[in-house]
């Protein structure tokens, strides 16, 4: 039989209880049961009982102080059968002894979902499954026999007892029940924070897998793809905006001389820029290689004074790389949304196919290939300059 060494935290709102102290705590809380059925039965005079519960208090420590200590990935079916036979044994004597109106016979069927719950954790599915069928039909059988054994041959079983009074059995049965309801919050808290767990890790996931879909992974900054994406909000919105397309001076020769290692340092260095001098509601993007694109919001004068900061702190970067002080220039080229008319008539791009209206991704490419062609010719007058016309 394999087990899945595997391990679980509980966790919600900071709170975290790893696998092995559940089954600690579990075990320790099991050991106060029967130290509680054991000054019961003392104080009873059934002898018998509470030799059995001494027995199962011993067992109980110890486990809790083994499951403290050390892993139990490889003792973990183990450690279920003996749980779930030690519940099931104590049930079926005290039931048997005692009459059915005790509520002992309770006992396996709450202890099931807790042994279910640890096989859900530590057994591959396979396990799992076969296992739980024979939990399930054993527990059943179990109670069944024990409550017609119990029913048919009353005070005939061997030890059976008959001198509880009505206060006796009262107070057996609002203990069990007190116990029941306790085990049964407990578990139903386990399981809620570890569905709380479960549910964030998703989401986690989610956002991780998300961001990977629409993130360069480089630089951080957002790809194509999420690029035109946002401008199906922005256009609803009808807001004025503008475009600038930078593109490293020289990057070729920093990684010649310094390495792609220096190149990646480079770029993650002025992605970080960009990223910080744009707004939430604002877009930057790598748009290939070298060349970052980004979206301004608000009055063309303002973009082009943050575009300004933007070059400014790219000039004044000194990054070190293996000893050496790397500086890096860029070169922007500039549009805004009241371009777009003469964009879009300068531009060569081919219209959809069938013939439509032109598309809102049509007028941003325009607008992009204007911007393009600014930069080229920024490239081609010097260098590290904004061209905006």
């Amino acid at each position: 039989m394999r087990t899945i060494s595997v391990r679980y935290c509980l966790k919600l709102n900071g709170f975290e209880v790893s696998s092995r102290i559940t089954l600690s705590i579990i075990c320790f809380l099991a050991a106060l049961m029967h130290l509680t059925y054991l000054i019961l039965f003392a104080n009873f005079r059934m002898f018998h009982l509470m030799i059995f519960n001494i027995a199962s208090v011993c067992f109980y420590i110890i486990s809790g102080l083994i499951t403290k200590k050390n892993e139990v990935n490889k003792h973990t079916m183990w450690w279920i059968v003996a749980f779930l036979s030690e519940v099931s044994l104590h049930a079926v004597l005290c039931t048997l002894i005692m009459g059915v109106d005790t509520y002992f016979i309770l006992f396996p069927i709450i202890a099931l979902p807790i042994c279910v719950f640890y096989l859900f954790y530590y057994c591959d599915r396979k396990t799992f499954t076969k296992m739980l069928v024979i939990f399930v039909d054993a527990t059943y059988l179990l109670t069944a026999v024990t409550i017609v054994l119990s029913e048919i041959f009353g005070d005939s079983i061997p030890f059976a007892v008959s001198f509880l009074s009505r206060r006796e059995k009262t107070i057996i049965r609002n203990v069990n029940l007190f116990f029941s309801t306790s085990v049964l919050f407990v578990f139903t808290m386990m399981f809620y924070l570890e569905m709380s767990r479960m549910l964030d890790k998703l989401r986690d996931s989610t956002d991780k897998l998300q961001y990977t879909a629409t993130h360069d992974a480089l630089t951080g900054l957002t790809n194509r793809r999420n690029f035109w994406d946002y401008f199906g909000a922005l256009f609803k919105n009808g807001e004025h905006y503008s475009i600038a397309m930078g593109d490293l001076d020289s990057f070729k020769n920093i990684n010649d001389t310094y390495g792609h290692g220096c190149g990646d340092l480079v770029l993650r260095a002025v992605a970080d820029i960009i990223n910080e001098s744009t707004a939430g509601n604002e877009i930057a993007c790598r748009w290939g290689g070298e060349e970052m694109v980004v979206v301004f919001l608000g009055s063309r004068s303002a973009a082009l004074e943050r575009l300004e900061t933007i070059r400014s702190r790219i000039e004044s970067l000194a990054l070190s790389y293996e000893g050496l002080v790397v500086h890096v220039t860029m070169t922007f080229g500039f549009a805004d949304s009241d371009e777009t008319a003469r964009a879009v008539a300068e531009s060569h791009i081919e219209k959809s196919k069938d013939g439509e209206t032109v598309s809102k991704n049509y007028e941003v490419e325009s607008l992009i290939s204007l911007v393009d062609k600014r930069l080229y010719v920024g490239k081609n007058s010097g260098k590290n300059v904004i061209i905006n016309s």
